[in-house]
Protein backbone atom coordinates (compact mmCIF):
# COMPACT_ATOMS: atom_id res chain seq x y z
CA UNK A 1 0.00 0.00 0.00
CA UNK A 2 2.70 2.44 1.05
CA UNK A 3 5.62 1.68 -1.26
CA UNK A 4 3.53 1.48 -4.44
CA UNK A 5 1.10 4.19 -3.28
CA UNK A 6 -1.88 2.04 -4.21
CA UNK A 7 -4.11 4.30 -2.12
CA UNK A 8 -3.84 7.01 -4.81
CA UNK A 9 -6.05 4.90 -7.10
CA UNK A 10 -9.56 6.40 -6.73
CA UNK A 11 -11.08 3.05 -7.77
CA UNK A 12 -9.25 1.08 -5.07
CA UNK A 13 -11.63 -1.03 -3.03
CA UNK A 14 -11.63 -4.28 -1.07
CA UNK A 15 -12.20 -6.38 -4.20
CA UNK A 16 -9.24 -4.86 -6.04
CA UNK A 17 -6.97 -5.20 -3.03
CA UNK A 18 -7.97 -8.84 -2.61
CA UNK A 19 -7.32 -9.56 -6.31
CA UNK A 20 -3.87 -7.92 -6.12
CA UNK A 21 -3.07 -10.13 -3.13
CA UNK A 22 -4.72 -13.24 -4.63
CA UNK A 23 -6.79 -13.66 -1.49
CA UNK A 24 -10.52 -13.78 -0.78
CA UNK A 25 -11.95 -10.34 0.02
CA UNK A 26 -13.41 -11.56 3.30
CA UNK A 27 -9.98 -12.73 4.46
CA UNK A 28 -8.38 -9.38 3.59
CA UNK A 29 -11.16 -7.49 5.36
CA UNK A 30 -10.88 -9.62 8.50
CA UNK A 31 -7.07 -9.29 8.56
CA UNK A 32 -7.13 -5.50 8.21
CA UNK A 33 -9.78 -5.24 10.90
CA UNK A 34 -7.92 -7.56 13.27
CA UNK A 35 -4.46 -6.01 12.76
CA UNK A 36 -5.38 -2.33 12.38
CA UNK A 37 -8.78 -2.15 14.09
CA UNK A 38 -10.43 -0.35 11.17
CA UNK A 39 -12.31 -1.22 8.02
CA UNK A 40 -10.48 -1.53 4.71
CA UNK A 41 -11.89 1.79 3.51
CA UNK A 42 -10.71 3.54 6.68
CA UNK A 43 -7.30 1.89 6.31
CA UNK A 44 -6.97 3.13 2.72
CA UNK A 45 -8.31 6.58 3.62
CA UNK A 46 -5.77 6.89 6.45
CA UNK A 47 -2.99 6.58 3.85
CA UNK A 48 -4.77 9.10 1.64
CA UNK A 49 -5.15 11.59 4.47
CA UNK A 50 -1.48 11.24 5.48
CA UNK A 51 -0.51 11.99 1.88
CA UNK A 52 -2.91 14.96 1.81
CA UNK A 53 -1.43 16.34 5.05
CA UNK A 54 2.06 16.13 3.63
CA UNK A 55 0.94 17.84 0.41
CA UNK A 56 -0.92 20.57 2.30
CA UNK A 57 2.23 21.43 4.22
CA UNK A 58 4.67 21.17 1.31
CA UNK A 59 2.69 22.39 -1.71
CA UNK A 60 0.63 25.43 -2.63
CA UNK A 61 -1.81 23.50 -4.83
CA UNK A 62 -5.54 24.02 -4.21
CA UNK A 63 -7.05 21.61 -1.68
CA UNK A 64 -9.32 20.09 -4.35
CA UNK A 65 -6.37 19.20 -6.58
CA UNK A 66 -4.55 17.59 -3.64
CA UNK A 67 -7.70 15.71 -2.74
CA UNK A 68 -7.86 14.13 -6.20
CA UNK A 69 -4.10 13.44 -6.27
CA UNK A 70 -4.44 11.51 -3.02
CA UNK A 71 -7.18 9.24 -4.37
CA UNK A 72 -10.41 10.83 -3.19
CA UNK A 73 -13.23 11.35 -5.68
CA UNK A 74 -15.67 13.18 -3.41
CA UNK A 75 -15.00 16.41 -1.55
CA UNK A 76 -17.53 15.50 1.13
CA UNK A 77 -15.84 12.14 1.77
CA UNK A 78 -12.42 13.81 1.81
CA UNK A 79 -13.55 16.46 4.30
CA UNK A 80 -15.28 13.87 6.53
CA UNK A 81 -12.23 11.56 6.54
CA UNK A 82 -9.82 14.47 7.03
CA UNK A 83 -11.77 15.59 10.09
CA UNK A 84 -11.91 12.00 11.42
CA UNK A 85 -8.14 11.54 11.14
CA UNK A 86 -6.82 15.03 11.98
CA UNK A 87 -9.60 16.62 14.02
CA UNK A 88 -9.72 19.67 11.73
CA UNK A 89 -10.49 20.63 8.14
CA UNK A 90 -7.83 20.78 5.38
CA UNK A 91 -7.70 24.57 5.14
CA UNK A 92 -7.27 25.00 8.88
CA UNK A 93 -4.66 22.22 8.94
CA UNK A 94 -2.63 24.00 6.24
CA UNK A 95 -2.93 27.36 8.01
CA UNK A 96 -1.84 25.94 11.39
CA UNK A 97 1.03 23.97 9.84
CA UNK A 98 2.35 27.04 8.07
CA UNK A 99 2.06 29.13 11.20
CA UNK A 100 4.11 26.53 13.10
CA UNK A 101 6.73 26.44 10.33
CA UNK A 102 7.02 30.23 10.36
CA UNK A 103 7.39 30.27 14.15
CA UNK A 104 10.19 27.70 14.02
CA UNK A 105 11.95 29.58 11.20
CA UNK A 106 11.94 32.86 13.14
CA UNK A 107 13.26 31.44 16.42
CA UNK A 108 16.89 32.26 17.13
CA UNK A 109 19.39 29.45 16.87
CA UNK A 110 21.12 28.69 20.14
CA UNK A 111 24.82 27.93 20.08
CA UNK A 112 26.45 26.11 22.93
CA UNK A 113 30.03 27.13 23.55
CA UNK A 114 32.52 24.56 24.71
Amino acid sequence: MRSRELYRDPDLNLGRIARKMSLPARRVSMAVNRVHGVSVSQYVNDFRIRAACQALVNMDEPVTRLMFDCGFISKSNFNREFLRVTGTNPTEFRRRSRRKSEAVATQPTLFVSR
